[in-house]
């Protein structure tokens, strides 16, 4: 399922995002990982297209723990969270 350019590859409960599954954002950026009532929820990790790579636990859209390993984000449209918010709107909006 497609939503503003973004596709979704998971699973499904009551018709939300939910469970196991792979969202590409449509800056090519891959979120693999746990989804729940639509979100990034539980452990999951962010692929960036450059390479890099961001591993956390997600707590209704939100990073609540970061892997040690995982770099420190110092410029606003490199952080997760902040992808997270433009891409819980597109994610959420309604279809009717």
């Amino acid at each position: 399922m497609e939503y503003t350019g973004s596709k979704y590859i998971g699973e499904y409960v009551d018709g939300r995002m939910e469970g196991k599954a792979k969202y590409i954002l449509p800056t090519e950026t891959v979120y693999v990982g746990e989804m729940k009532d639509g979100m990034f929820h539980g452990e999951g990790t962010l692929y960036y297209p450059n390479g890099s790579q961001y591993d956390a636990v997600w707590e209704n859209g939100l990073a609540i723990k970061v892997w040690l390993n995982s770099p420190t984000w110092t410029h606003l449209e490199k952080s997760p969270r902040a992808g997270m918010i433009v891409e819980t709107a597109s994610i959420t909006r309604s279809q009717g």
